[in-house]
């Protein structure tokens, strides 16, 4: 049985202040290359420029969709949890036109009454909701906030596709700072995954792991969530196990 809501939610917010803080970027990939690559989507799918309009960025992370949202001409609000993963996104935005709130995106009145002309949640912050039913309450609070024309942008890491056997381990990033190993338990409706550092220091191995769950999205199921709820899909992509899809608010 999956665990209640409130303790499935504390359970990834004391991994990223524990854990990935300070380590986010690093496991990425870089936040150089993270920025460039989501500069590279937002131009090339009409996205930015943003000729100052608002964009919302929910699960905000260290800047990764702010910063380029904000280079291209957006004024953004970016929302996270994690305090010292935004500390991390104001160090690098610099003067841009970035506002912080360390809030819970499904914390409504930290974000809402802006009618943004996009709102953006990427980087599988999706899957920390606790439920589909949070997935569907958010994307309705979403279509509510934007301004008409607006678009909602979503990517999330696609758990739907099970490996062979319950449990896989798959290497995530290698170099001066260590091994990083991300181990997946698949049950029902949920993934439980087990993030794994190892560090080499004074002649010997460390090994740090912090452990939560996931919600398991079914791409489908989501349009089909996206369209009741008003949207219009002009864009939808399954690549490298990250799916993409740009809903529109016609009216």
């Amino acid at each position: 049985m999956p665990p209640e809501p409130f303790l499935q939610k504390s359970a990834v917010r004391n991994h990223y202040d524990a854990f990935l803080a300070g380590r986010y970027a690093w496991i990425a990939g870089g936040e150089t290359d993270q920025i460039r690559k989501n500069s590279d989507f937002f131009r090339d799918r009409g996205v930015i420029p943003g000729d100052g309009r608002i964009a919302v960025d929910l699960g905000a992370g260290c800047g990764f969709q702010a910063i380029p949202l904000a280079r291209g001409g957006f004024m953004v609000k970016a929302v996270d949890f994690c305090e010292t993963i935004l500390q991390e996104l104001r160090q690098r935005a610099g003067s841009l036109p970035i506002v912080t709130a360390a809030s819970d995106i499904q914390n409504y009145s930290s974000w809402g009454g802006m009618h943004p002309a996009l709102i953006v949640c990427m980087g599988d912050t999706l899957t920390h909701l606790p439920s589909m039913d949070d997935a569907r309450d958010l994307i309705r609070q979403c279509f509510s906030e934007l301004d008409h024309g607006g678009k909602l942008v979503l990517s999330f890491r696609d758990y739907s596709r099970q490996p062979a056997g319950e449990i896989a381990v798959i290497p995530v990033r290698r170099g001066e700072a260590g091994i990083f190993l991300c181990r997946l338990e698949f049950l029902r409706d949920t993934v439980t995954v087990q993030d794994i550092l190892y560090t080499f220091g004074n002649g010997t191995w460390s090994r740090e792991s912090g452990k939560y769950i996931k919600i398991r999205i079914d791409q489908d199921v989501l349009c089909d969530i996206l369209t009741t709820a008003g949207f219009e899909i002009e864009y939808r992509s399954s690549e490298a196990g990250m799916v993409s899809i740009i809903a529109k608010k016609d009216h």
